[in-house]
């Protein structure tokens, strides 16, 4: 079954930030094991893909990015914050 998300298009400031109100995510990082874990329930793992989409659209320049700090109040924990940026 696809799923379907609606991506913000770019405008003149760049990419825009757009959770979903219910939103629930975790971002953690295990410097043990090297691993970063993202967990959220549907409308974070919809709302992330928005976010990825954003970035990966037609006219996004390299080193467009959106970040979000530990305790920015979109994440259910502080443990670690969430930056994403588009390479090349």
């Amino acid at each position: 079954m696809p799923v379907t998300v609606d991506v913000r298009p770019l405008d003149e400031h760049g990419p825009g930030s757009d959770w979903d109100d219910a939103t629930k995510l975790w971002v953690s990082y295990n410097e043990k094991d090297k691993l970063v874990s993202i967990e959220g329930n549907r409308a974070a793992l919809n709302s992330l893909a928005k976010h990825l989409l954003t970035l990966s659209q037609p006219g996004a320049l390299p080193g467009y990015n959106l970040s979000w700090e530990a305790d920015s109040g979109w994440f259910e924990t502080d443990e670690a914050g969430l930056h994403l940026m588009l390479s090349e």
